[in-house]
Parts: C-alpha cells; sequence; structure tokens
C-alpha cells in the first residue's frame, strides 16, 4: 500500500524533486545493484549456472539451431551442446573425460548385458557398470574421507595419523549422470528396456545438460524414446517451458535467495542468537532448500520443454504431505524413485519380515546421507530420515485408531494442518544436521542447535533488521511471493494452469514477476544447493 500510494502522489506531482524521492526509494540507482545483477548475470563459480544470463543465451542459441536443422542431426547438435555446456565449467576438461568414460562403459556394458545368454557373463558386465560408477562417485566424493579415517584408525593405534588430502576438483553432476548410466544397464539387465544401440542417442542421453545440474536423474525407458524422435517446434510448449524456467527463477532468487541470507548467518554463527532465531532458522531451511532445489528443478523441465523434451518431475508439493512416507513419495522423485528400485527393493523391499524391512528402509536411507558426502552430519541427516520412516509405518495403524477418537480431527482443515506441521517438524529436525553440514559445521553444530533451544542471545529483529539489515518491505515481498507460489502450485503444475488465463491477465503477471525478481530477488544467490552434490 505504502508503494501504491508513493506512486500516485508521484503521478499528481511530478517535479524533479519528486521524482527524485520516488527514486530513491528504489534499488535501481545503487551500484551495489547493478553489481549484484551483473553477478547474477554471468557466472562466478566457474560453470554456466541456471540463473545467469549465459545460460538463457546459450539455452537460445541451442534451441533455434535445435528447430532449424533437420531432424536426423538434432541429436548431434544437442550432444555437442551439452558437451560444451560442460566444458565452460571450470573443470570442463576433466568433466568431459570422465563423462566419456563412463558413458563408453556403461554403453558397452548395456550392449554386453542384452546381447549375452551366459548368466555369468551378463552378471559380469552388470558388475563392470556398477564397479566403474560407484568407483568413480566413490574416488571423486569419497577419497579424502577415506585417507582421513585410515588416519585416524592409524593414530589409534599409535601411528602418525597425519594425513595430507588429494587435491580432487569437483566434477559438476557427477552423481546425476553417473546414477543416470547405472540405472539404464541395470534395467536392461532386468529386461525393462532394450539395450541402445546408437552410442549417439546413448551419449545424449547420459550427458543432456539440462539435467545434469540438480537433475531430474532420467530413466532411459523415458528419455530415450523422445531423443530417438524429435518433435518439432510447437509454440505453446516453448512458451510453456519459457513460463516453468521464470517460474523456477522466482523461487530461486526471491525467496530461496533471500532466505539463504537467513539461514546461513544462524548456521555459521549459531551462538550469537536465542533459542526462537535456531528454531526459525531451522525452519527456514527447510523451505529454503525446497525453494532452492525445486526451483532449479523447474528451470531444467522448463528447458527440456523448449528443446522439445518432457522431463520427469521431481517435486508435488512435499510440504502438503500428511505423514513422513508421503513426504519421501513427492520429495525429489526421480533420486527416492532409484533409491526404491535399485536399493530398497534389491535388498527385499517390504516382501519380507518386519524387521528386515525396517533395515531395508534404514540402510537405503543411510546410503541417501551418503550420497549427499563424506560429512557424518548427512549420514545423521539420512538416518533420522529412516527412523521417522520406520516409526510412522510401525505406528500406522495405531496412530489411525487414534485419530478416529481425536475431536481435531473432525474438521479435516484442522486435520491436515496438524499433519502437515508435524510432518515438516519432523523434517526440519533432519535438516538440521544437513545444513549443520552444509555450511561446514558438521555435526556437533547440529547438536548445538538442537541443544541451545532455549538459548539467550539476540533476537529476530536484532538479526534481520540489524545485523543483515533487510527492509519490512523485502520481508513482506519474500512472504508474498512464498503465498503465490503455495497457491498457484496448489492449483497443479504452474506451466499448465497460469498458461490458461487470458492474456490480459497473464501478461501483468509475467512482468510483475520479473520486476519482483529485479527489485527483490538476491541476484547474487546463483548457485544451487543441490548442485555441490
Amino acid at each position: 500500500m505504502e508503494l501504491i500510494t508513493t506512486l500516485w502522489q508521484f503521478i499528481q506531482n511530478a517535479t524533479t524533486a519528486q521524482f527524485e524521492a520516488f527514486w530513491a526509494k528504489f534499488p535501481l540507482h545503487s551500484a551495489d545493484f547493478w553489481q549484484a545483477l551483473w553477478a547474477s548475470l554471468w557466472p562466478r563459480d566457474g560453470h554456466m549456472e541456471f540463473t545467469t544470463f549465459t545460460f538463457w543465451a546459450f539455452l537460445a542459441i541451442c534451441a533455434f539451431f535445435s528447430y532449424l536443422l533437420p531432424r536426423v542431426t538434432r541429436p548431434l547438435w544437442l550432444l555437442v551442446c551439452s558437451y560444451g555446456f560442460y566444458l565452460y565449467s571450470r573443470t570442463g576438461v576433466q568433466l568431459v573425460a570422465v563423462l566419456i568414460g563412463a558413458t563408453v562403459i556403461t554403453y558397452l556394458a548395456g550392449i554386453a548385458v542384452g546381447r549375452l545368454q551366459n548368466l555369468w557373463a551378463r552378471r559380469a558386465f552388470l558388475w563392470l557398470a556398477v564397479l566403474s560408477s560407484v568407483g568413480i562417485l566413490g574416488f571423486y566424493k569419497y577419497a579424502n574421507f577415506l585417507r582421513r579415517t585410515a588416519a585416524d584408525i592409524a593414530g589409534l593405534f599409535g601411528a602418525d595419523s597425519s594425513v595430507s588430502m588429494l587435491d580432487i576438483p569437483a566434477v559438476l553432476g557427477l552423481s546425476y549422470f553417473t546414477f543416470q548410466s547405472l540405472g539404464y544397464v541395470i534395467d536392461v539387465y532386468k529386461g525393462k528396456i532394450a539395450p541402445e544401440k546408437n552410442p549417439l542417442y546413448y551419449a545424449l542421453y547420459v550427458s543432456f545438460f539440462p539435467c545434469i545440474v540438480t537433475g531430474p536423474i532420467e530413466r532411459a525407458g523415458h528419455l530415450l524414446p523422445q531423443l530417438r524422435s524429435p518433435v518439432p517446434f510447437n509454440y505453446n510448449r516453448v512458451a510453456g517451458g519459457l513460463f516453468r524456467m521464470l517460474w523456477g527463477v522466482f523461487k530461486k532468487l526471491v525467496i530461496a535467495g533471500n532466505l539463504s541470507l537467513f539461514t546461513k548467518e544462524i548456521f555459521t554463527h549459531m551462538q550469537r542468537y536465542n533459542g526462537l532465531v535456531l528454531a526459525l532458522g531451522a525452519l527456514a531451511f527447510s523451505y529454503q532448500l525446497y525453494m532452492d532445489f525445486s526451483g532449479y528443478c523447474d528451470i531444467a523441465i522448463g528447458a527440456g520443454r523448449v528443446l522439445g523434451f518432457e522431463l520427469l518431475e521431481n517435486f508435488k508439493r512435499p510440504f502438503a504431505s500428511r505423514s513422513y512416507g508421503e513426504l519421501w513419495a513427492r520429495w525429489h522423485i526421480s533420486l527416492s524413485s532409484w533409491f526404491r528400485d535399485y536399493v530398497y527393493i534389491p535388498l527385499g523391499g517390504s516382501r519380507c519380515s518386519t524387521p528386515r524391512h525396517m533395515a531395508n528402509l534404514m540402510v537405503t536411507f543411510l546410503v541417501s546421507g551418503l550420497w549427499h558426502g563424506d560429512s557424518t552430519g548427512y549420514v545423521v541427516w539420512g538416518a533420522l530420515n529412516g527412523v521417522f520412516v520406520c516409526v510412522g509405518k510401525l505406528t500406522g495403524k495405531k496412530r489411525q485408531a487414534l485419530a478416529a477418537h481425536n475431536p481435531l480431527y473432525k474438521l479435516r482443515f484442522v486435520k491436515a494442518l496438524i499433519q502437515c506441521s508435524c510432518v515438516y517438524l519432523l523434517f526440519s529436525v533432519c535438516m538440521v544436521f544437513f545444513a549443520a553440514s552444509f555450511y561446514g559445521g558438521g555435526l556437533a553444530d547440529g547438536f548445538y542447535l538442537l541443544g541451545h533451544l532455549g538459548a539467550s542471545g539476540a533476537g529476530l529483529s536484532q538479526l534481520v533488521f540489524g545485523k543483515l539489515g533487510l527492509s519490512a518491505g523485502l520481508v513482506w515481498a519474500v512472504a508474498l511471493s512464498a503465498l503465490f507460489v503455495e497457491l498457484g502450485e496448489k492449483w497443479g503444475r504452474p506451466d499448465l494452469v497460469i498458461r490458461k488465463i487470458w492474456f490480459i491477465g497473464r501478461w501483468p503477471l509475467y512482468y510483475l514477476m520479473i520486476a519482483v525478481i529485479l527489485v527483490f530477488g538476491n541476484l547474487g544467490a546463483s548457485g544451487s544447493v543441490y548442485g555441490t552434490f
């Protein structure tokens, strides 16, 4: 209302002095604003981030020539673009070398598994694919962790516990393309799909650049048929894809980007703040991670649509879940389903005794935690999630019986609110250890936060308006943006629902979202949280 009033007064009294006063209310005249905008347009971290101008220009060129070239040459062009995307990164040459190695090994293993009749020979090539994929992951993500662990064990027996760390660069998208290629070989072994004979299609499937940073982790049975039969240009599909990308940028920069200012300060300086601030930091990080991760996936899915491909949905409003098991059916769906199909079910799944069923769940979540990194905080995060899922399954029937006698549950809205709140609180407890590890603190910081929820220190207003120097307008903008996103996704996929609105209402909405991004977005927060895994 204050902004509208100011604007109206400006229109009524358009003098030079009033114009200068009006202009001063906006950050567009500030050198800091333009520096932040420039930092968001051009990558700082050595790779082509999805929220940068570089990526959008790259995608435009890629899409233009993709539709201009003959359909038979489109897969080759997209493969060239994908490798160009990787070469742009700081470790581009090494990334491409690893990518080509993983592609060649799993392609040949898939051909051999599909053609050979001897069971032991098929298993040998399957294990070749498994060991090579796990070996690549193990070296780049856990080599230094294993060296530290071995040195610590040696120290227990009186040996020298000092160890020199290997200089191993981070390989962009390592976990994602290794999981895609490994899943392909396993599916061929199980007879779910036929081996891909064309190395061009397979190489593009493994390296398709929209999926490489944060997923979704595609399945061969879903993406390969689309790569074999490229579709012609369609305005509605491309326009829908562009809006889906805008939606993701809005979530990433306006909501997640600003929340990261709040959570980073809390998780790096816990001792300064009181218990309420610590609790809000834990709750805020869960939502920040969701907006960050789902926003990046929205951009990836939108980019896929611009190029003519439908990628897997990765989130389905997980915080609307009313049980902990339901949350994991809605969160990072491509990874959760990958662990379900290739870890949980091979272990025995639920078709076994109850103790073994619970053990299978725990192993799956522990592996999921270890997948995120070599910090013990991630392992504890996975273990806690596994415990909550197991307890939920063991007590499900009893809780349903008790719910029938709960007077608050007579109202559906109240029942849904209580259940969703409980799920969110439990998830946030797990996220305390995730956030502590992500911000470099580790396991000790996670326990510190949970153990000091009654601590004294600086309060919320001192942090937000003092230390961070945020304005009330920015806080309201983030809150209203979150409400807008939640309502938009409650009605369905935003790129389908909002594009059904008549253009007179739709186009002003596009411009409003862009304006909010430019004025309120944390334009320097271009990297994705899950881009590091």
